[in-house]
């Protein structure tokens, strides 16, 4: 897909819809399945008065509408991406989304008090009581953002997905969340690999709260499994253009990881350091807000924690981190 469309087969395409979001990405890149079992789409976009309008416009230029949508696919649990499923939802289409992200979902739509719990861990990483503030004003905002819904389906892991009459296989690619899935669809080739894979910038591998143990590792190791396949088609992701050689931009993406590792001893030098204190390095975080901030100190903890389960780096009694000598 260089332009907006791609023939999946002689019966079904595919089209790009780009929307508007109010974060530094600007743009999210949603799809289209067109298929012999009606429309279905892979993800959603935020519930914006701009997303919304987005969203209408784009399906009318195709001659659908919200209230034609089958299914909605969703490729993981981030705010950008399924914003408008409640909306979708309440037009008659079918939700699907994995297990793991969607329960996770639900924890955050119906206990309120994971907002205070997470500035909890925040501030343990160092995170002082001013950046805690803007950090609980951005999370009220993205609270404020979204209705909550629940799956009509949630999927396990690997397996085939019925899209629009259309199958796709399922991916499992973990790291940027727990449960993130990608779709292949074999006989064109077209991978879409939502936030798994972006052309332009490295998706954010964070740990918070309720996180994995270790998302960096996963993201590496799941990084290293979407490699091996030796994907060859069109790989459509969340942000940015179609990428031609995915196995080319995975392997930049793997290199910067390991020079991020080798910048975060680097920077830790020989004292011990909060995680926060070095995210401020890593991220001048001064100048970011309060979410980019949360996700600035988040993926500075799992650089720590990558580093920790490979022995270089270990933590303190008191909640710092020094490198292992």
């Amino acid at each position: 897909m260089i332009g907006r469309e791609v023939a999946l087969s002689r019966s079904a395409r595919l089209h790009r819809l780009e929307l508007p979001l109010p974060l530094q990405l600007r743009r999210i890149n949603i799809y289209l399945v067109e298929g012999p079992d009606g429309l279905a789409l892979v993800d959603t976009g935020m519930d914006t008065p701009a997303g919304r309008d987005a969203l209408d416009r784009g399906l009318r230029r195709l001659g659908a509408r919200p209230e034609r949508i089958d299914q909605v696919f969703i490729t993981h649990f981030h705010l950008d991406h399924f914003g408008q499923a409640a909306r979708l939802q309440r037009c008659g289409a079918r939700v699907l989304m994995p297990r793991v992200d969607g329960e996770q979902l639900q924890r955050w739509f119906h206990d309120p008090e994971l907002d205070r719990e997470a500035l909890g861990f925040f501030r343990t990483l160092g995170v002082p009581n001013s950046t805690l503030e803007r950090m609980a004003g951005a999370m009220a905002q993205m609270r404020a953002a979204n209705t909550p819904f629940a799956a009509d389906r949630l999927v396990d892991g690997s397996g085939t997905v019925e899209l629009a009459g259309i199958p796709f296989e399922a991916i499992e690619t973990p790291g940027h969340s727990p449960g993130h899935l990608c779709l292949h669809h074999p006989p064109s080739g077209v991978l879409l690999v939502g936030d798994h894979v972006l052309p332009h910038i490295t998706p954010n591998i964070s740990i918070t709260r309720d996180a994995p143990v270790d998302p960096l590792g996963d993201y590496r190791r799941s990084l290293a499994e979407v490699r091996a396949r030796g994907f060859t088609g069109l790989a459509l992701p969340a942000h940015g253009p179609a990428m031609e050689r995915l196995d080319a931009r995975i392997d930049e993406i793997l290199e910067h990881h390991r020079q991020r590792e080798a910048l975060v001893l680097e920077l830790m030098g020989s004292r011990a350091t909060s995680c926060y204190s070095l995210a401020e390095r890593l991220f001048e975080t001064g100048s970011l807000d309060g979410w980019e901030t949360w996700m600035a100190t988040g993926e500075t903890l799992a650089h720590l924690r990558a580093l920790e389960v490979e022995g270089r780096v270990e933590r303190t009694d008191d909640g710092l981190f020094r490198v292992r000598t």
